[in-house]
């Protein structure tokens, strides 16, 4: 059993996916890829929460900073 992943990072699920078709030491089980991924969506849920907690008018600012895209004619989309 691991208590730590190697070097390259787990949080992505493509990663994860590919590392259950490897036998080498940094592999996981195939068995282990939902709890991986199920911990990769739980710890993006939980990311996602903070940042509206901590950043609540991150919505508003972002209207001042996105500038909208032109269409040829000028117009925003």
């Amino acid at each position: 059993m691991y208590w730590f992943t190697s070097s390259t990072s787990f949080a992505n699920p493509a990663v994860t996916i590919g590392r259950a078709f490897t036998d080498t030491f940094a592999g996981i089980a195939p068995a282990s890829v939902p709890g991986f991924i199920a911990a990769q969506l739980v710890g993006g849920l939980v990311a996602v929460a903070a940042l509206a907690a901590w950043y609540p008018h991150a919505r508003v600012a972002a209207d001042a900073v996105v500038v909208p895209q032109l269409t040829p004619e000028g117009q925003a989309r």
